[in-house]
């Protein structure tokens, strides 16, 4: 009687992957699976005690057999089905990422610098690799237009519901609802928008200098990543709530940005295996409505407030999709416009530093250019061809969000870089990998500003250049963030020679080597020293 127990356990374990798991979307439901396993066990117990005639002990031992024994057959049917019957079987890749999306976090470990090893990856299998059971990763030019291109039927998948049922316009997996909504974005980005915005940048933009200046006076040191990070939070929360959290100023970080600090790293490795971050996220539900309840007040402010130019939210809140989720908007604002931005001046810094000799060749370039309180308008700076090198050259070497994004095929597959790839599969197309590839950037680990102007022959496949995403999905905020990049990187080197500080050679080395890949970089502090230039406007 109890083998037949046991067998019937196993061909459910097999059924279940078969007929259940192996078909359609299931991370999001990870802790109501959870739930439910929990409630057959506690139930199975119970069973065997009131119609088996077993003890508490026993029923538990028996029920913990019978457990393992469905467990058995599930996971033997998994692993059968990924190594020799999954679509992807023949694609190359190691042999413990074909069966557990789990390798990709012991790679992870403990630096989350995985889009490093799958430059490696790449170098050693080819333009596919397969990353996880149901995913691969491809490195070749040609893959960027025929998985973001118009023309594409290749859509977002399901690690994209991570704030299920209420996404932002970043984890909209309707096209018909992000094309709805994405004009709104557009227009808070458009050049008479970014007019308005631009005094109150400058308001910002001279706190910092300020603080540069009183640095370079003293002959102190500065935590660029942090002078940045708080510069850029400053910013976005000026332009999305009307009242900034004016971290330059009072030297004491609004808690929003501090709890995005303490979830970063932790969250890099939970994006990593999206139905642990499912649970982990219902898990820490009261601490989640903590913070929404914080947006919440925050923007309820903002919506009785009169402000003399339009901000972000004047924009956005012409949109019955902006109102209908304030909260998970608004975070995707502050992240992306904050973040992303002082992670790409925090590099340009870096390189700067490493390679001296274009701190003078810019300034030289921004000498003459007409200032305001040290500031430099944007038009002036619109073109500048070290100026735009230096900004891209970062953007290509440290992008801010390294890992790329994924996609899925559509159900009748998908012909991606001359390779047909099946339906429903999840694909990549990883940002660094393809920003340090031979066939896309010639000397693509160079650092050479000039191959965005007098060396166009460097640039081999401009289109695979991607920090800011492209086709339909790509960043609305690209033209502020190109904006601010430009402002503050002008204003900076036109005033300041900037070095590594003496002595600290080791964490600026550290700088460089521990940027953490949490969807965006994560930076460790990079201490450096401002000498004032002789001849300042």
């Amino acid at each position: 009687m109890q083998n037949r127990l046991y067998i019937t356990a196993v061909l459910t374990g097999i059924l279940l992957h078969a007929i259940v798991f192996s078909r359609h979307e299931w991370d999001r439901h990870a802790p109501r699976i959870v739930i439910y396993a929990y409630v057959l066990y506690v139930a199975a117990v119970g069973l065997l005690i009131v119609k088996g005639g077993f003890t508490f002990g026993q029923s538990i031992l028996e029920t913990l057999i019978l457990g393992a024994a469905l467990l058995s057959g599930l996971f033997g049917s998994m692993v059968t089905y990924r190594l020799f019957l999954h679509p992807l079987h023949l694609f190359p890749g190691p042999l413990v990422a074909r069966l557990t999306s789990f390798w990709v976090i012991q790679q992870s470990i403990p630096d989350l610098k995985f889009y490093v090893k799958l430059r490696g990856l790449h170098d050693r299998y080819g333009d596919f690799v397969r990353i996880r059971p149901r995913e691969v990763s491809i490195c070749h030019p040609d893959a960027v237009i025929d998985v973001h291109g118009p023309r594409s039927r290749i859509r977002k998948g399901e690690w994209y519901d991570l704030t299920y049922p209420h996404p932002n316009l970043q984890a909209v997996r309707d096209p018909e609802l992000h094309r709805k909504q994405r004009p709104y974005w557009d227009k808070a980005f458009q050049s008479n928008a970014l007019q308005e915005y631009t005094p109150r940048l400058a308001a910002h933009y001279k706190i910092l200098m300020s603080m540069f200046d009183s640095h370079a006076t003293l002959g102190t040191s500065v935590d660029a990543s942090g002078a940045f990070l708080d510069l850029f939070f400053d910013v976005i929360s000026d332009l999305t709530f009307g009242k900034s959290f004016n971290g330059l100023t009072t030297k004491q970080r609004s808690p929003i940005v501090e709890e995005f600090l303490k979830r970063q790293r932790p969250g890099g490795f939970l994006l990593l295996h999206i139905p642990i971050l499912h649970i982990v996220r219902q898990l820490s539900m009261k601490t989640i409505k903590k913070w929404e309840h914080w947006y919440e007040a925050a923007l309820e402010a903002r919506k009785t407030m009169r402000t003399e130019t339009s901000d972000i939210y004047t924009y956005l809140s012409k949109s019955d999709g902006f109102m209908s989720n304030l909260v998970g908007e608004a975070e995707l604002i502050m992240v992306a416009g904050a973040d992303t931005n002082a992670i790409t001046i925090t590099n340009v810094c870096y390189l700067m530093c490493r390679h001296p000799e274009y701190q003078t060749k810019l300034y030289e370039e921004l000498a003459e250019l007409p200032t305001i309180d040290g500031i430099i308008d944007d038009q002036h700076l619109v073109g500048k061809p070290y100026l735009t090198g230096i900004i891209n050259e970062a953007l290509r070497l440290h992008p801010p969000a390294p890992s790329g994004v994924q996609r899925l095929t559509p159900p009748e597959g998908a012909v991606i870089a001359g390779r047909y790839i099946p339906g429903d599969i999840v694909v990549t197309t990883p940002t660094y990998s393809l920003h340090r590839d031979p066939r896309t950037f010639a000397r693509p680990n160079d650092f050479i500003p000039e191959r965005w102007s007098s060396k166009p022959e460097l640039v081999l496949r401009k289109e695979a250049f991607l920090p800011f995403g492209y086709g339909a999905y790509n960043c609305s905020g690209k033209p502020l963030a190109m904006l601010q990049l430009r402002m503050v990187v002008a204003m900076i080197f036109k005033q300041f020679e900037v070095s590594f500080a003496p002595d600290k050679e080791l964490e600026c080395q550290h700088f460089v080597d521990h940027q953490a890949d949490c969807f965006t970089l994560h930076l460790e502090p990079l201490p450096l020293l401002l000498k004032k230039r002789q001849t300042v406007d």
